[in-house]
């Protein structure tokens, strides 16, 4: 590929870049993943595309790079479909709720694959929590497809082994100081390349829950959208946000706030690192706790989403019972 030509179409900055074609743009992944880029271009096309952002077509293309990279997973047989979630953020001022939204959902008998990145300087990942919980990383495809057909809780899988060219992009983030496309993409991507499954996505601005509604139904893939907390998928206990689902090309509003206020005062971890956060999260899933309302609705929101239970009320009672049996 000539690099220069494809620099000169998107460092033009966000008024006068150009976008490529979604053939380009997944030419150009491929060879980025494959680390043909040298690093002068590949640094001038990391910083373009931060300062354009990525046009539907291109994210399409990096999308469809990418997932020839990742690996893949069957889905276990008469379970419900698996649930997949991302974390790349941590927290950062609240405690991070994502394994404890993994391990509720495995309680309802879901299948669930976290993939993530194991470490962050400046934040505390599901990662740290997950081994504080006592819930190793899966490291092959045997061992992942094993666990997950055991079911005997969620699977966390390293992004370093769900796309070692993926962790790369991620990583340059701390040479070069800023994210690049690849934060995006690690979102989005998923073991279940041809299975029926849940996909939990968030974005950081509401506006962008179109663009990324758009992106899933050019895929025609189920998912949850949502603006995320702190950057995490699971619903911020704190401020409840909407959520949508998309299934077979339709995106519909599954849950308004405004219906189910949130109660003012909710016992939650006291601090933010993973050792408290895993000792609160037993003890909320012993019920010493209250679930939080914000968790509640948003389990409810994917058991509706994949056809478990036909509204929210039917939903959260079902979720009550099953978790108080536990």
């Amino acid at each position: 590929m000539n690099y220069s030509n494809i620099i000169k179409e998107v460092g033009r900055g966000k008024h006068h870049a150009r976008d490529l074609d979604p053939s380009t743009a997944k030419e150009l992944y491929r060879a980025i993943l494959a680390g043909q880029v040298p690093d002068l271009e590949l640094g001038g096309l990391l910083i373009a595309f931060r300062i354009k952002g990525e046009a539907e077509g291109e994210m399409l293309g990096f999308y469809e790079a990418m997932q020839e990279q990742v690996m893949a997973l069957q889905a276990p047989v008469d379970m419900p479909p698996p649930v997949v979630i991302p974390s790349y953020n941590g927290a950062r001022k609240q405690a991070n709720l994502t394994p404890l939204l993994a391990l509720a959902l495995s309680r309802l008998g879901f299948p669930v694959v976290v993939h993530g990145v194991t470490e962050d300087p400046n934040r505390v990942t599901s990662a740290e929590i997950f081994h504080e919980l006592g819930i190793a990383p899966q490291l092959s495809v045997l061992a992942a497809q094993s666990a997950l057909v055991m079911g005997s809780g969620p699977v966390f899988i390293p992004v370093a082994q769900l796309c070692p060219p993926l962790d790369s992009q991620l990583t340059l983030r701390w040479r070069m100081g800023v994210r690049n496309s690849a934060h995006t993409l690690a979102k989005l991507a998923t073991p279940f390349h041809h299975h029926v499954h849940l996909r939990l996505s968030s974005v950081s601005h509401p506006e962008y829950i179109t663009r990324v509604g758009g992106f899933f139904r050019a895929i025609n893939s189920s998912a949850l959208l949502m603006s995320g907390t702190e950057g995490e998928t699971y619903a911020n206990p704190q401020r409840m946000s909407r959520i949508f689902g998309l299934h077979q090309g339709e995106q519909r509003l599954l849950l308004d706030p405004l219906l189910y206020p949130l109660p003012p005062l909710e016992q939650l971890p006291v601090a933010r690192d993973a050792v408290t956060t895993a000792r609160w999260t037993e003890a909320c899933l012993r019920g010493e706790f209250a679930l939080p309302q914000a968790i509640r609705l948003q389990l409810a929101c994917i058991l509706t989403a994949t056809g478990q239970a036909t509204d929210i009320t039917p939903a959260l009672e079902y979720i009550d019972r099953i978790i108080s049996r536990c």
